[in-house]
């Protein structure tokens, strides 16, 4: 028998190998199997099986599991990742089914015949190693012993295929504020539930949106819901596996990762806050878990509900073209609101701003919440070299790095990657450095030294990891002072009174062709969660803009989605990002001539813009940007995927 393995390596074919007599009868599509490689031991994932022999190839090492994890409707979403993000299938079923889940040790054996009474109780881990794993396989296979999981203690067995096919499915785009959401979502999770029908919620975030919503649907569901994701141990994320995998009448939520859970009788998808970053996967491969919802409900003919009150352009248009079904009649923000400008805003300031403080003031005597947002995190965001004139650049992603002064650490605003700062340049090794552009650690060191008797909270990305309670518990009803990025608008069930913007026009120069789209989404949901009763804006007088564009939904998304079309722009029409990085020029040079070799032997080079050149840290780089869509750059792409040096990312954030 020969089988063709798809690796967890960036190469767009699948590798041949025999396999051993002992295991012919247990190899299924979509097994696990370990293999040579390379003088390697690799992971792969069987991808087809011929019935016929070849002396000539190396010999499958071991199957990892007793049957295929990846059940059909898994394997139709990966397959259809793959070609739409063109991605190696291998890297693809890496993500979908991680190394990280140890079935066999939460499984155990039960003895259905007297040839397998010594393994009764014992788990499936240590029966392969006393018993040996072939034997295991066999006795599964002929039916004498029976595996059940240590939590529900139920049978664990291959998914089967869904019966007959249901109806078309209804998409549907719920435009509204939360807790209309939260009402339209507990409707349809209600009725599903009490008919033992399995419901997939799709949250951003475990941290501050997974912890309000487990909370609020546990209060209302109990132990029919169930979180599977990050930020919980393994024995506990493995207890939801076996539950989402073989439970009936649970509300499964989670973030990006779980849209590749198995799950029996699947009868609806939530997405909750769709425009937010976070369902985006950087690792492994790149994919926006938006649109594998959106393609396992329309192949599986399951109903899906896209919840926010800032959808992206992509989703509001989808509503404009009558793809989706649009629900929701936001009214325009009507809203007190005042404006001060600055000189500089921010930048280079040694004092906040008299006007900022009078503002906090008038809150902490009334005895009200205040927020504050930034769009900076760290304790001063601009780093620059004052011998060389450079910034401080992300090596990864040249984002712009911030310093933190907690751990003295560089941290990128864009990858969320950090670096050790080492107090001198690191391209020219000057110590005269020069920071400005203050961030949300900087100002609560200075409200802290005026407001000693308020209780002030830093909130971004960092912070809200560490929260054991929500917001409004921390308070114990103390009035509080909230400093904060975007993370602000994920502390769901606080209010507050005041709303200050400090920099939120800045956003211009850090989003790229997003950047308006973003302004108006951070805008929209910080309202929508903390439901200010006043707006200050605290804004650069040269880069100052209008507030009032971005307080009616509808016409600010029908102004962008023009400009977005006259520039052929997404979502009118997909990017693919080529990125080279070598040690040497002249590398770097000679790859880039083969890759555009191959772009103009496939037609391809009028969709090309680029190559642009940077050099970071004693690296070159070049970026070649594809405008297209994947049928149009898939054979191209893949043949360049396992180039060197070389990385390919499709729907960058930024450009």
């Amino acid at each position: 028998m020969i089988v063709h393995v798809a690796l967890s390596i960036p190469i767009a074919k699948t590798f041949s190998y025999s396999v051993p007599e002992k295991w012919e009868s247990f190899i299924r599509p979509f097994s696990r199997v370990t293999v040579p490689f390379h003088n390697k031991t690799l992971t792969g994932f069987v991808i087809d099986v011929e019935a016929k022999d070849d002396a000539g190839l190396k010999v499958v090492s071991d199957i990892i599991d007793i049957f295929p994890l990846i059940d059909g409707m898994t394997a139709r979403l990966c397959e259809w990742a793959s070609h739409y993000y063109v991605t190696p299938m291998g890297m693809v079923l890496k993500y979908a089914l991680p190394q990280t889940l140890k079935i066999e040790n939460y499984i155990v054996i039960r003895s259905l015949a007297p040839c397998s009474s010594a393994l009764e109780g014992i788990s499936l881990k240590k029966a392969y190693k006393s018993t040996g794993k072939d034997t295991i396989f066999q006795y599964f296979q002929d039916g004498v012993i029976e595996l059940r999981d240590i939590f529900a203690e139920k049978v664990f067995e291959p998914s089967r295929e869904a019966g007959a096919a249901k109806a078309v499915s209804k998409k549907t785009l719920y435009i509204g504020n939360i807790e209309n959401r939260l009402a339209y979502y507990m409707t349809f999770i209600s009725e599903l539930i009490s008919e033992g029908k399995n419901v997939l919620m799709l949250l951003p975030d475990y941290y501050a949106a997974g912890r309000f919503y487990h909370k609020t649907f546990a209060d209302r569901f109990k132990n029919n819901v169930i979180w599977y994701g990050s930020a919980i141990k393994a024995k506990a994320k493995m207890d939801a596996y076996f539950k989402a995998r073989n439970g009936n009448g649970f509300l499964i939520l989670g973030n990006k990762s779980c849209i590749f859970l198995p799950i029996p009788d699947l009868s609806l998808i939530i997405v909750e806050r769709q425009e937010e970053d976070e369902y985006r996967n950087e690792e492994g491969f790149n994919y926006n878990a938006n649109m594998l919802a959106l393609r396992l409900a329309e192949a599986e003919h399951i109903p899906i509900i896209f919840g926010s009150a800032s959808p992206s352009m992509e989703m509001f248009k989808n509503g404009e073209e009558g793809r989706f079904n649009v629900i929701g009649n936001e009214q325009e923000i009507d809203k007190k609101y005042s404006i001060v400008l600055m000189k500089k805003g921010l930048a280079g300031q040694d004092v906040l701003p008299d006007k900022l403080i009078a503002v906090i003031t008038d809150a902490v005597q009334k005895n009200e919440n205040v927020a504050l947002f930034t769009p900076r995190r760290g304790y001063m965001s601009h780093i620059q070299c004052l011998e060389c004139k450079r910034t401080f650049l992300c090596p990864f992603c040249e984002g712009v790095l911030s310093l933190s002064k907690k751990g003295n650490m560089l941290a990128c605003g864009i990858c969320n990657k950090s670096f050790t700062y080492e107090d001198q340049c690191v391209y020219c090794g000057s110590n005269l450095i020069r920071t400005a552009f203050v961030g949300a650690e900087y100002i609560e060191e200075e409200l802290k030294t005026i407001f000693t008797d308020s209780h002030i909270m830093n909130i971004t990305a960092e912070t809200i990891k560490k929260l054991r309670k929500t917001v409004s518990d921390i308070s114990d009803g103390r009035r509080l002072i909230l400093i904060g990025t975007q993370s602000l608008s994920k502390i769901y069930g606080m209010h507050v009174n005041k709303m200050i913007f400090v920099g939120w026009e800045e956003l211009v120069r850090m989003a790229g062709y997003r950047s308006e789209e973003k302004m108006f989404q951070i805008f929209m949901n910080l309202l929508d969660i903390l439901a200010p009763e006043e707006i200050y804006f605290f804004m650069d007088r040269k880069l100052a803009v209008n507030p009032v564009r971005f307080f009616g939904l509808e016409r600010f998304y029908t102004e962008e989605l023009k400009k977005r079309k006259a520039a052929e722009f997404p979502p009118y029409s997909r990017f693919f990002l080529i990125d080279v990085e070598k040690k040497r020029e002249e590398a770097g040079l000679k790859m880039l001539d083969k890759i555009n070799r191959i772009l103009e032997q496939e037609g391809l080079t009028e969709h090309v813009t680029g190559p642009m050149k940077q050099k970071r840290r004693g690296f070159y780089r070049w970026k070649l940007i594809l405008r297209g869509n994947e049928m149009l750059f898939q054979k191209a792409l893949l043949s360049i995927y396992g180039l060197p040096g070389v990385h390919i990312e499709a729907d960058p954030m930024n450009i």
